[in-house]
């Protein structure tokens, strides 16, 4: 499985309680994302909150969107934990419910070696039968991928791809040279400002949670790439930097729910502790959501 275009890292729909996954709100972001040109979906990610649902949330969380994908896209779910045997054993459930692929974080909380890490890789690789896409956000896990280590996983023929959330334009380089032996291996930068960068490197896509919003913008700065119209690739990425620095005015992924709601597809709160966008910041999210109305086809409500 080759991995190309805009992979959306999708927000999870809750109810109202927040207790438990609101099906039609799912159904619904799905078919606007796929209507709307993206090339996969990604959920569990670190925006659609894997760190606090549980594992019944998690595994109906995928049902409903390969059900609802129909094939029509891959759909990658993060399987990713501290454990390798808990990483297992969730995979495993997902492969159940057809998920494509799964998406692993490296172990969080606790330092691990380089051989420790590709041990544990490694490992879940033999007990799931779905491809594995490596997922690596130092900023968050305390843990970056080293060259010493990805050259021995991307050896692994179950490993089909990274996503780099880095921001290390050098790392992304780096995988990206180390990976070119593999013609079925993606590299996909998980850093919305680096979407293009990424692509003149030679990444092969992205996994952007900006999308969930800023659908065919981000969609068009791959499309625009693959034409060759780089001048109009880069204007509509300098745009997003806007929605961008307004992402920032709470925690990951309250401003970003928001403003799915806010465009019309709701899709409910933050799990605790992610608190709800403080009502001072609510009146420049939406003059700033309003800017991409044209190009988006929505209406700020």
């Amino acid at each position: 499985m080759k991995i190309k275009g805009i992979v959306t890292a999708m927000v999870t729909p809750l109810q109202a309680d927040n207790c438990g996954i609101d099906e039609q709100k799912t159904r619904q972001l799905v078919e606007h994302l796929i209507t709307n040109g993206v090339a996969g979906l990604f959920v569990l990610g670190t925006n659609g909150e894997f760190y606090a649902l549980s594992t019944e949330e998690k595994i109906a969380l995928a049902k409903i969107v390969v059900e609802q994908a129909a094939g029509r896209v891959p759909v990658f779910a993060g399987a990713g934990g501290i454990s390798t045997q808990a990483v297992s054993d969730l995979a495993n459930e997902f492969a159940k419910v057809g998920v494509d692929a799964i998406s692993i974080i490296t172990p969080f909380l606790i330092k691990i070696s380089d051989r420790e890490l590709i041990n544990h890789y490694q490992e879940i690789s033999e007990k799931t039968q779905l491809p594995i896409i490596l997922y690596n956000i130092p900023s968050n896990t305390g843990i970056n991928i080293s060259e010493a280590a990805f050259k021995e996983l991307v050896k692994n023929p179950k490993i089909i791809g990274i996503k780099d959330s880095s921001g290390d334009v050098e790392n992304i380089k780096m995988y990206i040279e180390n990976s070119r032996q593999r013609a079925d291996f993606s590299v996909l930068v998980g850093s919305d400002s680096k979407i293009l960068t990424a692509l003149n490197l030679g990444a092969d896509g992205a996994v952007a949670a900006t999308s969930n919003v800023l659908t065919k913008t981000d969609v068009a700065i791959y499309d625009l790439y693959q034409s060759g119209d780089l001048a109009r690739a880069q204007v509509l990425q300098t745009s997003i930097d806007e929605f961008r620095r307004v992402l920032k005015f709470a925690t990951v992924p309250a401003v970003l729910k928001y403003s799915c709601g806010l465009i019309g597809y709701p899709v409910g709160k933050t799990k605790l502790p992610v608190l709800p966008v403080k009502e001072k910041y609510v009146a420049e999210i939406k003059e700033v959501l309003t800017t991409y109305g044209t190009i988006e086809g929505f209406e700020v409500q």
